[in-house]
């Protein structure tokens, strides 16, 4: 006779200690929603809409919108970037679009080639709309490599 026995769960029900990686080897067409973290590795041929952190790892790609909570980006990202709260741009980092943040770090080294609205107003609307914003923030645009972007 066959025992049952209940398997222990090892996943957590609160999204924020939810961790969602995308493998390098990895390619995901389409919009990609999470309510947890997500690593990304591989490619997104879409959006990423995160309600949490969203990474993107060296050598990942985003060819779409990114908008998070929190973002980190080592890899690269064709579109715009809308984040609520602190995006970190790597040394590694490629952005290739228009940036909406509350917070901005971009280490030395950093690429990105758009225009940046930054502040409390930018971030709160990072994450409430989805059209790009005019007046009431800093318009910053820039060109270049990290620190060396004006």
């Amino acid at each position: 006779m066959a025992k049952t026995r209940a398997l222990p769960v090892s996943a957590s029900s609160n999204p924020a200690e939810q961790h969602n990686i995308i493998g390098a080897s990895t390619t995901v067409e389409g919009t990609l929603r999470s309510s947890g973290n997500v690593n990304i590795s591989g490619t997104v041929e879409g959006n990423v809409e995160v309600e949490g952190r969203t990474m993107v790892m060296a050598g990942g790609v985003v060819d779409g919108e990114v908008v998070s909570t929190s973002a980190e980006i080592a890899g690269t990202v064709r579109g715009q970037v809308k984040v609520k709260e602190r995006l970190v741009m790597k040394s590694s980092a490629v952005v290739e679009g228009d940036i909406r943040t509350g917070k901005l770090v971009v280490e030395d080294g950093a690429t990105f080639n758009g225009q940046c609205q930054m502040g409390a107003s930018a971030g709160a609307s990072a994450s409430s709309d989805r059209k790009p914003e005019r007046g009431g923030a800093a318009v910053v645009g820039a060109v270049g490599k990290g620190a060396d972007a004006a």
